[in-house]
């Protein structure tokens, strides 16, 4: 039998995924995710400055907000991804529709505590991948 190696053009790509999240156990649990769902994940940025910093060099494919990070909310950091085109979603326990900021009031939104599934299908879908 005759095995075919494939050139590296061949090999998909991981998708990328910027996290940003303050809280250790919820960037725990989606790091998980992230390697269930063969993904790669850079971050996570806990503090908005370290969040901003990542948005301006970031080369993923999509981005995960929390929203309010150790007070600070995360307005700036979905600037500079609109600005790049880097899709991203935001994250809350709070009612998040209300509280989003005229620029970004049409941004995805998910609700924390989050429904795994859901959140890996509205990130898969994104990005263009097929459910």
């Amino acid at each position: 039998m005759t095995t075919v190696a494939m050139a590296p053009q061949d090999i998909p790509a991981r998708r990328k995924v910027l996290l940003v999240e303050d809280s250790p156990l919820v960037a725990m649990s989606l790091e998980t995710l992230f390697e269930d769902m063969d993904w790669e994940m850079q971050g996570p940025a806990t503090r908005l400055e370290e969040a901003l910093a990542l948005a301006e060099t970031t080369d993923a494919d999509i981005a995960l907000l929390d929203v309010n990070l150790d007070g600070e909310m995360s307005w700036a950091v979905a600037d500079v991804l609109k600005a790049r085109g880097v899709p991203f979603v935001f994250a809350t326990g709070y009612d998040g529709a209300s509280m989003l900021p005229e620029a970004h009031s049409d941004a995805r939104l998910v609700s924390k505590p989050f429904q795994i599934t859901e959140l890996e299908d509205l990130l898969r879908e994104m990005v263009g991948e097929e459910l």
